[in-house]
């Protein structure tokens, strides 16, 4: 059986404190005997352990918070590549669209061709700008 004052006896059992009425509930009603019983022990557990838990030293404490620290900057630099990655990329394909003429780089194959580029100088120019960012995330993955 349930009983509908069980969620207001957990509140008072964690505040710690338990009003005169709801007590005078608790005896009469076994589904709150039992409750309090089970919730009473749990919340002691719960005390004993935070009053004794083990408090890191110092040094370990200093460790911890250098080691998160390096993490954290090894992620940005990791971001940053990869931003970077994106961007060489990006400028990648759109010369190779420059260089192959399709139709959304116009603009691009018209700047190209005023400066009187060949098709062999803008693929080597082009590949190994597409294979840099592919080397780099390989390079990132691998670690």
């Amino acid at each position: 059986m349930r009983c509908e004052r069980e969620n207001e006896l957990l509140d008072s059992l964690g505040r710690g404190f338990i009003g005169s009425e709801l007590a005078l509930h608790v005896v009469a009603c076994d589904s709150c005997v039992e409750l309090r019983a089970v919730a009473g022990a749990l919340l002691d557990d719960r005390a004993e352990a935070i009053t004794t838990a083990a408090i890191p030293s110092p040094g370990t404490m200093w460790w911890r918070m250098q080691l998160r620290m390096r993490q954290e900057t090894e992620s940005a630099a990791r971001r940053s590549l990869l931003i970077g990655q994106a961007a060489t990329l990006a400028v990648a394909i759109v010369l190779m669209f420059a260089v192959f003429g399709a139709d959304v780089a116009v603009g691009v194959r018209d700047a190209v061709a005023s400066v009187h580029l060949t098709t062999r100088i803008m693929l080597f120019i082009a590949v190994p700008l597409v294979l840099a960012p592919l080397a780099g995330w390989v390079a990132v993955r691998a670690k």
